[in-house]
């Protein structure tokens, strides 16, 4: 076998690659000679035909199905002689090799894994937040959970911060109304910012079935791109006004939580643990995060186009796309937008992850992972069937596999790096891990 490798554009890579005619000759005479066996024809019996006759049946199908065989076989040899690691299946071309004494001749087009050595692990500097949950912060989640729970009631006046109006409105631009610019019933709670503030502005100080005016303008990078930049003129209906009753903090409250004594302090236990399972996951977010960033642009690698137009189909699937954008352009055209530059860096990164895991031998902890486990399962009712669900199911095992070995090469590194330690709050940390 003959191999010739063409280095082209970026990583792109065309192997030439050619089998002789004797060794293909041989395996089609090999495959006549099985289907010879089998072969039922009218005027011959099971096995009796002549070779010729087979030949002149079966032999293109016989050729065609070697080639094939001695396509993959003959590959999987080309890239281990030319130590090269493929990014994607390679698309093949046949040349020649479909007579006889001929020899088989084809082309594999394919890209390749870059060749590189991760740079910055000496260069590593980490701040890493120290923190707890205080008492303060579960009081302000109680808190939310009762707002969570608020109860509208009904009354007259002039509508204030805090209050929640319901609305009919109709917009115009240049005299015209614009998709999305009407609706009805809809509630709206001032300070919440939940619409633009000059739309929100002309809310206050209105009572029911009031009327009023406003002018809104629309920001240049507003997301409704028709309307963005321009200027629309709202008239909105008042239809009532309402004011906000929180639930006191009692049995009745406690217990839609699923804390059955109604304890408030069972409560507070119950919150408590929550927070600190979530600050420690943020915490070690935080850390991770600042380890990947540097990695990323520590190592500035051309990735393989094929990987990253994988990449952005899965993240595009993961927000079912499909659904949403039905015109196939305009799909790709938002795919390409939105997921082009985080596709290309979580390729880079698996890249450079994977070269870190080959360099430091890393495989995943055991115990380590049993502790995730646990740790997952402590979120459900059932923490025993959840258990059960991973111990019989080694796919859903993968992604806790990924996890545990990224935090144990992300503890390697760190043995090494600058860290900094810096006190934070319980809110700080959460907002981090959200940014």
């Amino acid at each position: 076998m003959q191999v010739k490798v063409d280095i082209l554009e970026g990583l792109q890579r065309k192997l030439t690659i050619e089998v002789p005619a004797k060794l293909v000759d041989k395996k089609v005479l090999q495959g006549l000679k099985k289907a010879q066996k089998s072969a039922k024809l009218d005027g011959f019996r099971k096995g009796k035909v002549p070779m010729k006759v087979v030949q002149q049946r079966y032999g293109a199908a016989v050729r065609q199905e070697v080639l094939g065989e001695l396509i993959e076989t003959s590959y999987s040899d080309a890239i281990k002689q030319e130590k090269l690691i493929p990014a994607a299946q390679p698309e093949i071309k046949p040349v020649s090799g479909f007579a006889e004494n001929e020899n088989f001749v084809y082309e594999a087009m394919l890209e390749v894994v870059p060749e590189f050595d991760v740079k910055g692990l000496d260069t590593l500097r980490v701040t890493k937040p120290l923190s707890e949950v205080k008492e303060a912060d579960i009081d302000r989640m109680i808190d939310t959970l009762r707002q969570q729970a608020t109860h509208w009631k009904v009354r007259e006046g002039a509508a204030v911060e805090g209050d929640r109006v319901t609305i009919d409105f109709v917009g115009k631009i240049d005299g015209e109304t614009f998709e999305g610019g009407s609706a009805e019933g809809v509630p709206v709670v001032l300070g919440a910012k939940q619409m633009l503030p000059e739309f929100e502005t002309a809310l206050f100080d209105k009572q029911a079935d009031q009327e009023v005016t406003a002018t809104v303008n629309f920001p240049e990078d507003y997301h409704g791109k028709e309307v963005a930049g321009k200027t629309a003129e709202f008239t909105i209906s008042v239809k009532s006004v309402e004011v906000p009753e929180l639930p006191e903090v009692d049995s009745e409250f406690v217990k839609r939580f699923g804390v059955q004594d109604g304890s408030v302090e069972s409560l507070k236990q119950a919150i408590r643990d929550n927070m600190e399972r979530e600050l420690q996951n943020g915490l070690r977010n935080h850390v991770n995060q600042q380890v990947l960033k540097h990695l990323v642009e520590s190592n500035p690698v051309v990735v393989p186009e094929g990987m990253v137009a994988q990449e952005k189909e899965r993240m595009a699937h993961e927000q079912n796309l499909e659904q949403s954008i039905e015109d196939e352009a305009q799909r790709k055209a938002v795919i390409e937008e939105r997921f082009d530059k985080p596709a290309r860096r979580r390729v880079l990164l698996g890249l450079i992850m994977s070269k870190l895991f080959n360099t430091h031998k890393i495989e995943p902890d055991v115990a380590r992972v049993e502790a995730q486990i646990k740790k997952i399962a402590l979120t459900y009712e059932d923490p025993k069937e959840v258990i059960e669900h991973y111990q019989n199911n080694p796919q859903a095992l993968e992604p806790i596999y990924a996890q545990v070995m990224e935090e144990q090469l992300i503890d390697l590194l760190l043995e090494k790096a600058e860290v900094t330690e810096e006190e934070k709050t319980f809110d700080e940390v959460m907002q981090a891990a959200v940014d």
